[in-house]
Order: C-alpha cells, then structure tokens, then sequence
C-alpha cells in the first residue's frame, strides 16, 4: 500500500513537489499558510487541508518546503503537533546550513519522529523529470524505506551520508561555486557587450575555456591539499594586477564594480601579510575560518 503524503508550503517549489507525488498515484495533502495558494493544486488531485494538524494527521510522510528552519520550529513546535508527528517521518527540503539539519534532528528524535534533512538542487520545473536532484542525509535506513516516494521528485534522489547536515553542507557547495560562477559570467558578460563583440559568440567562448578551467581547478586543490603554496607559476603579486585591471576597465566604461572589489581586497591583505610571493591557492587560508579579536573586529587567519 502506497504511503499518504502531505507537502506542507506550497510556493513553487512545494507546488511542483506535490504535483510530482500527485502525478505517481501518490494520496498527497497540502497545507499553506494562505489557502488560495494551494487551491490549483486540487486541479491535478490534491487534497487541501484546512489546517496544518489535519495534513499531518492524514500522512505517513511529512514533506516541509517553507521559509526557513525557524519558521518549521515555530509552525510545529506545539504540543499538539509534535504528537501527531510522533512515528511519522519529516523530510525537511527547506533550504538551511547543517547546523540547522542537526538543531532540527535533535529536536525530533526525543519526539519519535523519523527525520531526513534534505537539498534540492533542481528549478521548479525540473521537479518530477528525470534529471531532477535532490540529495537526502540522516539515517540510512529511512531513506531506503521511502525512496519510492522520493524518487517522485526526479531519478536523481541521492543518499549522501548518516550526518544529518551533509545535504544542507554539500548544497552550500553547490551554492558557493554555481553562484561565484554566474556573478563572474554577468561580469564577463558586461565586458563583452560594452566591447562590442558578437553576443552569439559569447558561449562558444566559454565553453572552449572549460577544459583549461578545469584544469586549472584541479590544480587549485591539489596545492590547497599539500599546503605548497610557494611551488607555483603565477604569484599573488601577479594575480592582483588582473582584478585591478578589470576595475579600471569598469570604471572607464560606467560598468558597475562591486564584484571585483571583495577580491582586490583580498589579495590585498595577502600581499600585504608577505604573502605576495604565494600561489592563488593561499587565499583559501583567508577564507577557510574568521576570527574576532577584543575589539569586535573580524579578521582572518595569519599563516
């Protein structure tokens, strides 16, 4: 017998999570804070619950897509709803770091509720197809008790370890490099349209430079790993003059810096803590840890 299913959030995203359950023969409820939201859904088969109790009540499966992990804690965090999860299981796909996954699995397991902390890594759109990914951490065994449910969501449902916050952990990642790669794509994006070169050839451009950046991003880690920082053939002192260029290139132009700001910046602090001489991949000790001095003051680590 097919588990009942509740999404509780229905943006977009909850939307597309709940037609996907629908659409695989899935009992599926919906609960939102405005109601008009989810009413389409009823359209493709979805039951709308008139209260956050009754969708938890009605499921085996609890699927949480809302604003944030505070505002999970504060919508459940009531007597009267943590025993109605009680023996249950809550998928929280609530975009979150790995504290958050584990303050939210300690406040569960004492309640008996059977939780995995998830990432999405797909649009909207994508949900149900599949090329959908969505990486799932906790304990195991969950995750191969509901896997039929979550392949609802795409081929792509992944196991990523028994650490609650590997997920969330792996989707700052994810994050951290796919965001740092569109802002310089929008950067690179200004220079070519101000300079007047062809925009069709703008893609073509960038795809011929993945073999080198990847290349380039293997070597990256290789001398992060080793901590070699002084075996290298392109110094900090060289790398800064390239940033610099680019700023006064935009300031010439009236093309907007804040971009590049942040790495002259750092770069700066480098070479200014003698380390002008280092391999790019020294800015990694800045960034890996921060620390506060008395004054309140945030700086980084000296090496």
């Amino acid at each position: 017998m097919n588990p009942k299913v509740a999404v509780i959030g229905t943006g977009r995203m909850g939307s597309a999570l709940a037609t996907a359950l629908s659409a695989r023969g899935f009992a599926t409820t919906v609960w939102n804070r405005t109601t008009a939201k989810a009413e389409p859904l009823s359209r493709v088969g979805v039951r709308i619950a008139p209260g956050v109790l009754d969708a938890i009540v009605q499921a085996d499966i609890i699927i949480l897509n809302i604003t944030n992990y505070e505002s999970t804690r504060k919508l459940l965090g009531t007597p009267e709803l943590e025993s109605a999860l009680r023996g249950k299981v809550l998928v929280q796909l609530t975009t979150g770091t790995p504290d958050d996954a584990r303050q939210m699995q300690s406040w569960a397991q004492p309640l008996g509720i059977d939780y995995l902390d998830g990432a999405i890594i797909s649009y909207p759109v994508d949900i149900g197809k599949p090329q959908s990914i969505v990486l799932y951490s906790g304990p195991e065994e969950i995750f191969h008790r509901i896997k039929p449910v979550l392949l609802a969501f795409g081929d792509g449902a992944t196991f990523v370890g028994n650490e609650i916050g590997n997920a969330s952990a792996q989707d700052m990642v994810i994050l951290a490099f796919v965001m740092g790669t569109m802002f310089s794509l929008l950067q690179g994006y200004a220079v070519y349209e101000a300079e007047n070169l062809p925009v069709e050839g703008f893609m073509p451009f960038i795809r011929s430079l993945m073999p080198a950046m990847e290349a380039a991003l293997s070597g990256l880690i290789t001398t992060i790993h080793a901590k070699d920082y002084d075996n290298t053939q392109a110094t900090l002192d060289v790398w800064a003059a390239c940033p610099r260029e680019l700023k006064k290139w935009c300031s010439d132009h009236r093309v907007d810096h804040r971009l590049v700001d942040p790495q002259i910046s750092l770069m700066d602090e480098a070479i200014k803590n003698g380390k002008g001489h280092a391999d790019f991949a020294y800015l990694y000790e800045l960034l890996r840890r921060v620390r506060t001095d008395p004054s309140g003051r945030v700086s980084a680590p000296q090496k």
